[in-house]
């Protein structure tokens, strides 16, 4: 952080800042009027979206999330050099833990008020329905980079552990991944990617644990407001079951009460809940983690994507008869009796 940075928050906040701790891509200070959160923009633009999305969401009942604090001026974006930077308020609560089913039932009736709140954004005219969702495209992308660096290993020979296991398993990956894609076409993404625009929804679209903090009254706050966009909400749910189901050893019960959490506040139809199963077989835990390291996105490590892919290995049996067991998503209430046609 610039050391002229910290005078000048102290002189635009009026306040007095006792200490700074990275954390993640964020800096926390410890001042007199609280303890907050600065994050730094390279983009005014992408600024001022988080600020007055905060707000909007607010305004519209979703009060559990990130709280922007204005320097004296009123304004809650303060530009020092080459950045727009923002100071939110700190949340005194701990990260979700998708192996706790309570803490899972809590982000899903958060994401869910969430989703109710996110709605009624205009899409701007920049904004093009091009036949299929991000979702796909992203997913896509994602399997052709895992191709190449497969065989890139095929070509150079494994060279570590993780290595030896993508090696392993590419054939079967590279098969459930093109097959899921290949018959995307067969689910009903379309009425819901016309309606999220006729709606003007938005999504979250990263909703990994990390993103939920819960506090000790039993509240659940969403933060991370940087990857919301115009977007059909059901990617948000795809990748809320994705990241939980492996911490719950693919449990159907873990399933359905997540779902269930989710659809007491925003109601999901039997045909939405179907099609999330559905994508789920997308593998992409395995395939998010090892793209993500090879790309050197940040967060990523060897140690932990290494503990990921073992435990999708050790847990392949288990994926695999939650993934043929659809039909007893809808055996429980208050869903009841379903069956698809198609």
């Amino acid at each position: 952080m610039n050391k002229g940075l910290i005078p000048a928050i102290e002189k635009a906040f009026r306040c007095e800042v006792h200490g700074v701790k990275p954390k993640r891509n964020v800096n926390l200070l410890k001042t007199d009027r609280g303890h907050w959160i600065i994050k730094g923009y390279k983009q005014l633009e992408k600024a001022v979206w988080v600020t007055e999305l905060a707000d909007a969401l607010r305004q519209k009942g979703f009060v559990h999330t990130v709280h922007y604090v204005s320097d004296a001026e009123g304004a809650k974006i303060f530009p020092y050099e080459d950045r727009y930077y923002t100071i939110m308020k700190l949340i005194d609560g701990k990260e979700a833990d998708n192996a706790s089913l309570y803490d899972v039932k809590k982000t899903a009736e958060t994401l869910a008020r969430f989703h109710v709140a996110a709605q009624g954004f205009p899409v701007s005219h920049s904004y093009a329905y091009e036949g299929k969702p991000n979702l796909l495209d992203k997913w896509e992308s994602r399997l052709e980079y895992f191709e190449r660096l497969t065989w890139m290993i095929e070509q150079n020979g494994p060279q570590n552990k993780l290595e030896q296991i993508i090696a392993h398993s590419a054939d079967e990956v590279l098969r459930d991944g093109q097959q899921l894609l290949q018959s995307a076409y067969k689910l009903p993404l379309t009425p819901e990617m016309f309606l999220a625009m006729e709606r003007g929804t938005l999504a979250h679209r990263d909703v990994a644990s990390h993103n939920f903090l819960l506090t000790q009254r039993g509240n659940c706050y969403l933060i991370d407001l940087d990857t919301v966009g115009h977007d059909i909400q059901l990617v948000d749910l795809v990748q809320l079951m994705s990241r939980m189901l492996l911490m719950q050893d693919y449990r159907m019960e873990s399933f359905v009460e997540a779902m269930e959490a989710y659809s007491n506040i925003n109601y999901l139809s039997d045909t939405q809940i179907w099609t999330v199963h559905q994508l789920l077989r997308y593998p992409d835990n395995f395939l998010r983690e090892v793209t993500g390291l090879y790309s050197r996105r940040p967060g990523y490590h060897m140690r932990g994507v290494l503990q990921l892919v073992m435990l999708e290995g050790k847990l392949a049996q288990n994926r695999q008869k939650f993934l043929n067991d659809g039909e007893r998503i809808f055996q429980r209430s208050p869903w009841g009796e379903y069956h698809f046609v198609g």
